[in-house]
């Protein structure tokens, strides 16, 4: 593997971890957006979907300069120009990195997601008996989804890493 191939293999590493921080600041806005009361403003929901839209912007620039242009990071800041060596001695596909990456990632979501989901239905089934109104779910609701998408990570690996190699390779034959 050669310094370039690393640098490839960690910024689409560091873009699929953007990705699930993406998915959890999105339920998280969506999440705000539906607690605005009647009470709130005009001028409340247009920054709260201002605020959205360019949240949802500023990741999808960095996904995408992550994961599918990676090389003109490197290229940019030179990550590849200061080692004495050309060659890292590791004979791994990046297919296998990736699936490794989305599999560790995927675990992570799950070990993160599925204490909270249980507790917040936890939480959720306490608040109902004490206040006796529908409390708000949009936690349970949060954790639920991240947890089903850290199993659909898990289950899906290697057809996530088969199209993320093809889109690489689409790329880079466009240059």
């Amino acid at each position: 593997m050669t310094v370039r191939t690393f640098w490839t293999l960690s910024l689409k590493f560091m873009g699929l971890w953007l990705l699930l921080d993406f998915f959890q600041v999105f339920l998280q806005f969506l999440s705000t957006l539906f607690s605005l009361n009647k009470n709130s403003g005009i001028e409340e929901l247009v920054v709260t979907i201002l605020l959205l839209l360019l949240t949802i912007a500023v990741y999808a620039f960095f996904l995408n300069l992550f994961v599918f242009k990676s090389n003109f990071i490197i290229d940019k800041l030179k990550l590849d120009k200061s080692f004495n060596e050309e060659k890292i001695d590791l004979n791994i596909s990046s297919k296998t990195v990736y699936t490794v990456a989305i599999i560790v990632i995927g675990g992570f979501l799950i070990i993160d997601g599925l204490p909270n989901f249980c507790k917040q239905i936890f939480l959720f089934f306490q608040q109902k008996n004490i206040f006796r109104e529908s409390p708000n779910s949009g936690f349970v609701i949060f954790y639920f989804v991240k947890t089903i998408i850290g199993y659909f990570l898990l289950t899906n690996s290697k057809f996530i890493a088969n199209a993320i190699d093809l889109r690489s390779k689409d790329l880079k034959n466009e240059d």
